[in-house]
């Protein structure tokens, strides 16, 4: 065997280690990543195979990944046009090995940099496109299951330098997102001049209020105790529009955009505030 083989082997043999050490949580992380770079599920699963159980011919991925061969090497050749895969010749046959990580997150940064790039020629020419445009915004919009209840948070960064309004019932919204989450929600919303306004539920310890309160301009109350009982919907007040977000047993969320339902909402909370 070549010292190169040799070489890409004893690599192969690193990352699967590092893999089993941070288990579940490393490899959630990485199918995340593949994820947001649209790869599909058989893409992934070949990926992930190499990149856990280490360099394999086809024919051994297509046993690891119950994939046919055929589909196998069509999944192969897009890992490889990407550069997540490499072709490696070992005593005479072709095997596969998966890249270093780097080029997984290359491809990540090169993704957001082109995303920006389009998201900055569509707002040049926004204005010119609503004017000669015939478009419909939704007044009601459902959100069902975690992973969508997370896009309906995404939608408030379309708004900028406003005040968010928040009934938050700390326990119950934890079990709805994750931390990470939450600290990625909280950050953006800074970094886009967004402010809050939060009412808690009462009895939360001074140390469970960290969340949405970051900010120079945040400002938090504790809601009494006759005000929040049976409180397990949280509910965000922005622009013309009003975001519900139920707990994780019924796990599901809506947003209202109504100029005349946002201002009833403004009303109740400012008496709660009050």
């Amino acid at each position: 065997m070549s010292r190169t083989s040799s070489t890409v082997r004893n690599i192969l043999r690193s990352t699967t280690q590092k893999c089993e050490i941070f288990g579940d949580y490393i490899m959630e992380k990485i199918t995340t990543a593949l994820r947001r770079l649209d790869l599909s599920q058989t893409e992934q699963s070949v990926y992930l195979s190499l990149l856990q159980e280490g360099t394999a011919t086809a024919r051994i991925l297509s046993a690891r990944t119950s994939i046919t061969r055929p589909s196998v090497y069509d999944q192969l050749k897009t890992l490889v046009a990407l550069g997540l895969v490499v072709e490696l010749e070992i005593e005479g046959k072709t095997h596969f090995a998966a890249s270093d990580l780097k080029y997984l997150d290359a491809l990540l940064a090169d993704k957001i940099d082109r995303l920006a790039q389009s998201r900055e020629s569509l707002a040049q020419a926004l204005p010119l496109l609503q004017e000669s445009l015939t478009t419909v915004t939704p007044k009601l919009r459902f959100f069902e299951g975690s992973e969508e209840v997370k896009q309906l948070l995404k939608d408030i960064m379309w708004h900028d330098t406003t005040t968010l309004q928040i009934i938050w019932p700390v326990q119950e919204m934890s079990h709805v997102f994750d931390a990470t989450f939450l600290n990625w929600f909280n950050e953006r919303r800074q970094k886009r001049g967004l402010r809050v306004s939060l009412l808690l539920p009462y009895g939360i310890k001074k140390s469970e209020v960290t969340i949405f309160t970051q900010g120079e301009d945040d400002q938090y109350r504790i809601l009494k105790k006759e005000d929040c009982k049976n409180l397990s919907m949280a509910s965000i007040i922005y622009d013309n529009k009003v975001a519900f977000v139920s707990s994780v047993g019924e796990s599901f969320g809506f947003i209202v955009e109504s100029k005349e339902f946002a201002e009833l909402e403004r009303v109740k909370f400012n008496a709660l505030w009050g």
